[in-house]
């Protein structure tokens, strides 16, 4: 095997982690980790990657026994064969109790129950008897048991426990041992009845009785029920016992409601389509990318970033500006952090002002969990303004700093000379969390001098404060995007608020945003996963001639591939 190296370096871990090197080899090895301290984490990686190998001893061994699989199927071929022929045991039985049935008449009756079942919504009256415990059935010919109570011939109507509306029962015969049956009302026109025993006194009947044996025919129809869809006819000892529409079924179904409704949240709620953080916002703030928004976002997406931005500002007006902007950054993963350099220029009116900086950025990228990022930032900047006083118009004033007017010469001064140099630095965090961003920063916290309008030694550059907090919102599929936004800056002589919004389909992407001072912006571009671009038009306010006038604008965006240490940080 060939030396260590950073193209082979995988494999002599792995060989490590194995216990494949001689110890010359380890020697060797240990040299190069040494002579190469970023690649630390990936010896960690691999000794986390070994799963030691643990014996388990059950301890009673001696007791297991395997079941072979024949014997295992001739135990389920025999189970089967007895169930079935309990079953055929059951059902004769039940067939020799209710023989009063016969085949023609089961028959119609089960189409009769069938029609009943699709058309039972129909009928209230039915329905409400039937939550009371009643049910209505015809019987022609036949002859069933009601408790000890034995009818024949055309029976109309039986309750169920407890017997009412006995009306138009004709030819009852054989009607004997009355006892221990109770709800007996309205026993009108009875016809022919023969022997009749212990009917003289229908008040006294009391305490009903019946037996499985003795209900065994008695078809149950759950009615007015909207959950079931299915009518199942039931047997048993009483309706209301075995009513599957009791107020304990009533519970069950209500829970496994409940349930059903638990479910579709917590899928809702686990749904990709909910709040997340995509690390990269785009800010419709005129002059302004995300890195200017907050200094944290350098190095967040672990890749290396390159950005333009052109703006011209105000056209064709006396304090118009061109503005270009490029910036680059990327993470480090030998500094644990994200480092950026930006590049600005400014021409202001029709060359009264020039101003030029370089910022270097750098923010360390601390992991508290799986779930939230803080990146704390720190920025040093120098700059260069210069003056051309041949150029200044009679207006005597400027405003190059969007929202701060200066006056040139105030009080009859001259400028100090035609170039200021000068130097600031800025502070910044930005805490990234599974589901949403919010950052917070100060520039120019030197304060450095800005007299390049007079010769006053008090003229210095305001400092300039941003918070920001923001989410994203993104389909199942990820082709559908939502990013809204809020910044809030205070820039010297400007207090403003922005509240934005980026929309995205596939590739197409469009958005707008207002301020407090009602400026508005919008914004239409492509985005893919290696390159972007977005125009922005802005209706703003200019404090100098206090009217908005249109700006345009137009930034690039390129994206290398991830870092592959970065990922893994």
């Amino acid at each position: 095997m060939s030396n260590p190296s950073f193209s082979n370096i995988d494999r002599w871990l792995f060989e490590l982690m194995e216990g494949n090197l001689s110890a010359e080899q380890e020697q060797q090895l240990e040299a190069f980790l040494l002579q190469h301290p970023e690649l630390d984490m990936d010896r960690d990686m691999w000794e986390m990657a070994i799963v030691q190998k643990e014996e388990v001893v059950y301890p009673h061994q001696d007791r297991i026994v395997r079941i072979k699989p024949v014997g295992l199927f001739m135990m389920a071929g025999f189970t089967s064969i007895a169930i079935f022929i309990g079953l055929g045991i059951v059902d004769f039985s039940e067939s020799s109790s209710n023989s009063v049935y016969s085949q023609q008449q089961l028959a119609t009756e089960q189409n009769d129950n069938r029609s009943i079942t699709q058309s039972f919504t129909t009928n209230k009256s039915e329905q409400q008897n039937a939550k009371n415990g009643f049910e209505s059935i015809s019987i022609n010919g036949a002859q069933t048991q009601i408790g000890q109570l034995s009818i024949t011939n055309n029976t109309t109507y039986f309750p169920s426990p407890g017997i009412s509306n006995l009306s138009n029962i004709s030819n009852l015969s054989n009607i004997s041992n009355l006892s221990n049956i109770s709800n007996i009302s309205n026993l009108s026109n009875i016809s022919n009845p023969s022997n009749p025993s212990n009917l003289s006194n229908p008040s006294s009947i009391s305490n009903p009785s019946s037996t499985d044996e003795e209900l065994a025919t008695e078809p149950v129809r759950p009615v007015d029920v909207d959950s079931y869809k299915e009518i199942n006819y039931r047997t048993g000892p009483s309706f209301a016992s075995n009513n599957r529409f009791s107020s304990s079924n009533y519970k069950e179904s209500f829970s496994s409601r409940l349930s059903k409704a638990k479910r579709a949240l917590t899928r809702m709620m686990d749904n990709p389509v909910a709040l997340k953080n995509l690390k990269d916002p785009y800010y419709h703030i005129p002059a302004m990318q995300s890195m200017d928004v907050n200094f944290g976002s350098v190095g967040t997406l672990l890749a290396t970033r390159v950005q333009t931005l052109t703006r011209a500002q105000w056209l064709g007006e006396e304090n118009q500006q061109f503005i270009n902007q490029i910036s680059v950054d990327g993470y480090a993963y030998g500094i644990r952090g994200g480092i950026g350099l930006q590049l600005n220029n400014a021409y202001y009116g029709n060359g009264q002002i020039m101003n030029s900086s370089a910022a270097i950025t750098y923010s360390p990228k601390f992991s508290v969990n799986r779930n939230i990022l803080v990146e704390p930032s720190i920025r040093f900047k120098m700059g260069n303004k210069s003056l051309n006083s041949s150029k200044i118009t009679d207006l005597g004033q400027a405003e190059m700093d969007r929202g701060n007017v200066h006056e040139f010469y105030p009080s009859g001064t001259a400028p100090i000379g035609k170039d200021l140099w000068y130097r600031d630095m800025g502070l910044g965090l930005m805490v990234n969390t599974k589901w949403f961003f919010v950052g917070l920063q100060g520039d120019n916290l030197f304060i450095h001098y800005d007299n390049v309008y007079s010769a006053s030694t008090n003229e210095r550059a305001g400092t300039h404060f941003i918070a920001t907090i923001g989410t994203d919102y993104e389909s199942q599929r990820e082709n559908i995007g939502l990013s809204p936004y809020i910044v809030y800056q205070k820039n010297d002589q400007l207090s403003e608020a922005w509240l934005g919004v980026n929309a995205r389909y596939e590739w197409f992407t469009m958005g707008a945003a207002v301020s407090s001072n009602l400026d508005l912006v919008g914004s239409i571009g492509m985005k893919f996963n290696r390159f972007a671009v977005n125009y922005n038009m802005d209706y703003t306010n200019s404090f100098l001639f206090d009217k908005q006038i249109i700006s345009h604008q137009i930034s690039l965006r390129f994206v290398a591939f991830s870092n592959k240490n970065g990922q893994k940080f």
